[in-house]
């Protein structure tokens, strides 16, 4: 299952991406060049560097175009692929649990990501075939707790390791 996400979620849930986030993004498929100008456009102001405004400028046609503008701001920043990958997979989580209603089945989407994500540890509480933490308090109820859960705790945690 794999999920592509638009600059404006993106921006919305994740103002503190750094261009390196960005660029994992674009480069594993969850953002599309039109989605990253989305971003940039949406993350503007008089502080930006050059190097987003004339990302701001592009439509996302050329892929290429925008690749090259993504990795001049990404050399910019300390690279951390954990990091960056903890984001992606708290956005792509995010994006399946707001929009819960318009799958069958969301708690399968999550065992599709959570293989596709290669089993990260923060996911398993979520996984409906991995063993409660608490068996009295199991069930598709206490999943989707667990779930609202996760997620905040993953925003808290990504926030506060961007703002340091």
């Amino acid at each position: 299952m794999h999920i592509v996400l638009d600059g404006g979620f993106c921006f919305s849930e994740a103002p503190w991406l750094s261009w390196g986030d960005i660029e994992y993004g674009l480069d594993r498929g969850f953002l599309t060049s039109t989605g990253v100008v989305e971003y940039a456009v949406k993350r503007l102001s008089a502080e930006s560097p050059a190097e987003q405004y004339e990302l701001a400028c592009l439509t996302g046609d050329d892929a290429n175009d925008v690749r090259e503008c993504v990795g001049r701001l990404a050399v910019k920043d300390v690279r951390d692929v954990g990091g960056s990958e903890k984001a992606w997979i708290f956005l792509s989580f995010l994006w399946v649990f707001i929009n819960r209603g318009k799958y069958q089945d969301p708690l399968g989407i999550v065992e599709e990501l959570y293989a596709d994500f290669d089993y990260p540890e923060s996911v398993a509480p979520i996984v409906r075939y991995m063993p409660a933490a608490d068996p009295s308090v199991a069930g598709e109820n206490q999943l989707f707790k667990n779930w609202s859960n996760m997620l905040e705790s993953s925003r808290r945690e990504l926030q506060a390791s961007r703002s340091g």
